[in-house]
């Protein structure tokens, strides 16, 4: 069948078809052009956050501060009064006057050394003076006699001269003599170890009949009414600590700690630390004693940091830490480096400055540059 010979309803239905299509092609388009337009629209007016995105957030304040640190040292508690007791010559020990522990006051003898040249020099040098002063004696009767001839005329006064100077010289010698005693006295003495101080005998270093060499310790004396302890701090520590500062010292075991303080601080150097000297208070109580082991805490003072609310961090699970600051009603996303945590805030470093707000509350879903409400 040709074309010719087809019903006129057929060829109407058959025209229709790309007219239908080309209209739906056109309704497309136009509303694709109604978007594109509503687009540009909102960008040429802006980004203004509608009232119902903005974040509702809390805020705290970045806060300056120094970066203080507890040091735990170990120690021993030492007398502040002590000393290793010797002799200044050379001999055998021939008896201790003491027992271990015992208290003695300042004078006491405590030990004896044998030296057979020490007696001989005093009886040498008493006989010394003993002879000087018969010759004085002698003399001074000679001098009496010459001056009662010289004034009667009988003696020349060359003669009663040359006795004076005679006694005069001998006195001198008297002197010398007297003074050589008092060395050989003093020398003996020297052989009896007697205590410098009011204290107690806390160790020996030498028994009864030892042989023993001058400035050899043989006896340690220490006052246990006031102590110390002595510990070493690292040269970067010890920058940061005071004389005068306040120390506490604990006992290894479950007794009252004290407060002592620090007197003396070292010097300190590259692989060199410094020597610090913590006293206790005066009379500690019979639980302090000295050569007990002790802890001592010392605050040292640290570099000024930044300290931020410990939930004011994020950690994500990939990634360096992070925190919101609230810049101009926006959250400003800041890489940070947390450190030491202390009384619920941490110490940060980043850029940031004392006196920023920075959120910590409602930054769950934050974005960078999201608008934000800070509750007050």
């Amino acid at each position: 069948m040709n074309s010719r010979h087809m019903p006129l309803h057929s060829l109407a239905t058959t025209t229709d078809r790309p007219a239908s299509s080309r209209t739906r092609m056109l309704i497309a388009f136009a509303l694709l052009a109604l978007i594109l337009t509503a687009c540009q629209r909102n960008d040429q007016q802006g980004t203004e956050p509608d009232e119902a995105t903005v974040q509702p957030v809390r805020v705290a304040l970045v806060e300056a501060g120094t970066d203080n640190s507890a040091l735990r040292l170990p120690g021993v508690t030492r007398a502040v009064e002590r000393a290793d007791l010797a002799f200044l010559h050379s001999g055998h020990l021939a008896e201790r006057l003491v027992r271990r522990g015992q208290h003695v006051s300042a004078g006491d003898a405590l030990a004896v050394l044998h030296n057979p040249a020490l007696m001989p020099g005093v009886s040498s040098a008493e006989a010394r003076v003993r002879e000087i002063d018969r010759q004085l004696e002698q003399l001074d009767r000679e001098t009496q006699r010459l001056e009662k001839l010289h004034e009667r005329g009988l003696v020349a006064t060359d003669d009663l001269d040359r006795t004076r100077s005679r006694r005069d010289a001998l006195l001198e010698s008297r002197q010398a003599s007297e003074s050589a005693l008092a060395e050989a006295r003093e020398q003996l003495e020297e052989g009896t170890l007697r205590a410098p101080f009011d204290g107690q005998v806390v160790e020996f270093h030498a028994e009864p009949g030892q042989h023993v060499a001058p400035g050899q310790s043989i006896l340690s004396v220490a006052a246990p009414r006031m102590m110390e302890v002595a510990v070493s701090v690292p040269a970067r520590q010890a920058q940061g600590l005071t004389t005068g500062q306040s120390a506490t010292l604990h006992q290894f075991d479950a007794r009252p700690s004290i407060d002592g303080q620090i007197t003396e601080i070292g010097p300190a150097g590259p692989g060199h630390p410094a020597r610090i000297i913590v006293s206790l208070p005066a009379d500690p109580g019979p639980e302090w004693q000295p050569g007990q082991a002790v802890h001592i805490e010392l605050n040292v003072a640290g570099e000024e940091t930044l300290t931020v609310p410990m939930a004011a961090v994020i950690r994500p699970a990939a990634g360096s830490p992070r925190l919101f600051r609230v810049h101009d009603g926006k959250a400003e996303l800041i890489e940070v480096a947390p450190g030491r945590l202390r009384d619920g805030r941490v110490t940060v470093n980043g850029e940031l400055a004392a006196g920023d707000e920075i959120i910590v509350a409602g930054h769950g879903r934050l974005l960078d540059g999201d608008a934000v409400r800070v509750l007050r």
